[in-house]
């Protein structure tokens, strides 16, 4: 595939852009006008705003949406016009160059203004045909009133529901709640320079629904109880909307998901109990459609680390309102030879599946080992390097990629390699590798769907689920260890098959007991 962008007062995309559009529209799990949206607010938040509105005009069909941030320079600006370009490095920020009125393109026409500095343009954008996508300089209209910033309108077909006040209300709600929330300025501010307000047709958005009981938590990490997140629990009397139903996760006041699978927890009353955390600096390792966290081994293991401290800030209070059992009531027997087993598997696996490493406890005994520990008076050894934060296909002009938007790089955060130089200083150690361990414990909860979970480096196994009482005397071992194998497949990268890892797992643990039993 060729890129080719031509500059001037009149610009021209080509080759099957209405291809490329679609792909990147199916790399999303959300509605295509709920996309949109989220996006354009996405980008106007990376370009420093402050204020966001967002206007409806049902009888037109457009939705408009301004911004006073930075704007876009004429090099941006000609760019912004690139369907495969992006200029996304990962960790600073939640949006990519454009994305928003780039899918727009999918539903009508797109017209743009922006202002930076002496730099004031506007565009009218669309799809003509599937190879065609050509755009032209408009006389600016002037809805940019704050000296800088930018301007997206959507002309849409007709009962779009971009034009909907109440669906664009609802939208901004349900993905970027903290912005709207005063109490989540404690964190979000230390990330945007102002305060962010956001309006829908010039009604200020605010907090909503206004839950008056609910109960702060501030999630700490490690030994020195480091403040990561922020954020709220409530418990209702009544049964929730759906889209209200559980804990949220957020990064740059983006909500990223909802509900109990992602914390490893389940309460007596699920569906009357909500609340978001706010954890910033997990926007290093968010996935490009903001859906869910990157899957490789590195970036699961930043994830546990920060789940493990919202379980912490979490359970404690889960345990006050009497929806999970105290850790005194817990039925916590299980059978050492079991674990053993279990142990030996995940021994024989670890090597192809490093991503569980961090979500297993560690005791010594493993091959020798040799490392290096930091000593500013020892000899230099090494030096710090950045990583990658991401790659692409085409960025227009004359380039011959293959125009594929937003690749996430494979080492986004800084490591340490070997230098001739040798600046970074530290003493060579010799030890033992620690070998993976798991615990196993059981619950009786008959009001929980789930079969087991796992917190920690420990997997509980659900005694009152329907399939362990079916299992009867006997079929407990094997209900174990499918238990066991299936939690664990569902902590693998995305790359992964879970099916291959519970069959592979089973597969080893049924030889090992047969080769007992012979």
């Amino acid at each position: 595939m060729v890129l080719k962008l031509f500059t001037g007062t009149k610009g021209e995309t080509r080759v099957n852009l209405k291809h490329l559009l679609e792909d990147i529209r199916d790399s999303y799990s959300l509605p295509l006008p709920e996309t949109i949206i989220v996006e354009i607010i996405a980008n106007a938040l990376d370009s420093r705003t402050g204020e966001i509105r967002l206007l409806t005009d049902l009888n037109n069909n457009t939705l408009t949406v301004i911004d006073d941030g930075k704007g876009m320079n004429q090099s941006e600006f000609q760019q912004y016009h690139d369907i495969a370009a992006t200029t996304k490095v990962r960790g600073k920020g939640i949006g990519f160059a454009g994305v928003g009125a780039k899918l727009s393109l999918l539903m009508g026409k797109v017209i743009t203004e922006t202002v930076r500095d002496r730099h004031h343009a506007a565009s009218e954008w669309w799809l003509e045909t599937e190879q065609r996508a050509p755009w032209k300089s408009v006389s600016p209209k002037n809805r940019i009133i704050s000296g800088t910033g930018t301007a997206v309108s959507i002309v849409c077909s007709a009962n779009s529901p971009v034009a909907d006040e109440k669906f664009v209300k609802e939208t901004v709600l349900r993905h970027y709640y903290p912005l709207v929330d005063p109490e989540f300025g404690l964190i979000l501010n230390d990330i945007y320079t102002r305060p962010v307000k956001i309006y829908v047709n010039d009604r200020q958005l605010t907090r909503e629904p206004d839950f008056s009981e609910r109960r702060m938590l501030l999630v700490k990490k490690g030994r020195r109880q480091k403040p990561i997140g922020f954020g709220f629990i409530v418990k209702t009397d009544k049964d929730l909307d759906e889209d209200l139903r559980g804990m949220a996760i957020s990064t740059y006041g983006k909500i990223i998901k909802r509900g109990w699978d992602w914390i490893g927890e389940t309460p007596h009353n699920p569906g009357k109990i909500t609340g978001i955390i706010e954890i910033p600096e997990l926007a290093a390792i968010l996935t490009t459609n903001k859906s869910d966290f990157l899957r490789d081994a590195a970036s699961l293991a930043k994830f546990y680390t920060f789940r493990k401290a919202v379980q912490d800030a979490l359970r404690p209070i889960l345990q006050d309102m009497g929806e999970i059992p105290s850790n005194t009531e817990r039925k916590e027997t299980a059978s050492r030879p079991l674990e053993k087993e279990i142990q030996n598997v995940l021994r024989k696996m670890i090597d192809d599946f490093p991503e569980l490493s961090p979500l297993l406890g560690k005791q010594h005994g493993g091959a020798k080992t040799e490392g290096v520990i930091p000593d500013a008076e020892a000899q230099p050894i090494g030096i710090l390097v950045e990583g990658s934060g991401n790659l692409s296909g085409g960025g227009g002009g004359e380039s011959n990629g293959d125009g594929v938007p937003m690749i996430p790089g494979v080492n986004p955060e800084p490591r340490i390699q070997p230098d001739p130089a040798a600046r970074e200083k530290g003493n060579p150690y010799e030890g033992r590798q620690k070998i993976p361990t798991l615990s196993i414990k059981y619950d009786d909860l008959p009001h929980v769907p789930e079969i087991g979970w796992l917190r920690e480096n420990i997997i509980w196994i659900n005694k009152g689920h329907p399939a362990y009482k079916k299992a009867g005397p006997g079929g407990e071992k094997y209900y174990t260890h499918m238990v066991v194998a299936w939690v664990l497949a569902g902590q693998l990268e995305e790359s992964k098959s879970p099916l291959d890892f519970i069959n592979q797992y089973m597969l080893i643990w049924g030889k090992g007991h047969l080769d007992k039993l012979t």
